[in-house]
């Protein structure tokens, strides 16, 4: 009969999550791990098969997360474009006073890998895809409110978003945020 599991999945991926988030993926070793999921290397590879099956399922999970937290304030927007100055000005702010101070984990990923792992790369890409749909939709109403260009093209604008989103991710952890603002005041002002 096989043994019943004493933890749970998502709270120790959850716990791997933050080892990646603070190593970065090639630095995080099996034993590091192990030490913060607290659970055995055992019930590691028999739930996660690798590290990499790890990783992956952290950045599912950050996914989720950002989609269920982070990501709300641009998802559920009724179109006003000051929902996205807010929401970056929140995420430096989340660096800054060192609630977030590693930014963001896709960024760190993309940054890291890149595309050189295909499994990897798909998780960055769906995470990509969902900042950009928040994106959409919220331009699409601030268009049929008349607070975004009128023959600006959504999808082009969005992704120009989705860079400037991960481009303070980067830089939020070492820019003074004076400088910061005015890159995203100037960012606002190209929706305008």
């Amino acid at each position: 009969m096989p043994r019943k599991k004493q933890y749970n999945k998502e709270e120790v991926t959850e716990k791997a999550m933050g080892v990646f988030w603070n190593h970065g993926y090639k630095a995080t070793s099996m034993r590091m791990l192990e030490a913060e999921m607290g659970i055995n290397l055992y019930s590691i590879y028999a739930d996660f098969k690798s590290k990499e099956g790890v990783f992956l399922e952290s950045l599912r999970r950050y996914r989720q997360l950002n989609k269920e937290v982070i990501l709300r304030r641009l998802l559920e927007s009724d179109g006003d474009l000051l929902d996205i100055r807010t929401f970056f000005m929140e995420f430096v702010h989340s660096v800054k006073t060192g609630k977030t101070p590693n930014g963001c984990l896709f960024a760190n990923t993309a940054m890291e890998i890149g595309a050189t792992d295909v499994r990897i790369k798909e998780q960055l890409d769906l995470f990509f895809t969902l900042l950009k749909e928040a994106y959409v939709n919220l331009l699409t109403k601030a268009k049929a409110l008349k607070q975004f260009k009128t023959d600006a093209p959504i999808n082009k604008y969005a992704n120009y978003l989705v860079g400037i989103t991960e481009g303070i991710s980067v830089i939020a952890k070492v820019l003074e945020e004076d400088k910061l603002t005015d890159y995203i005041d100037t960012a606002m002002e190209a929706l305008k």
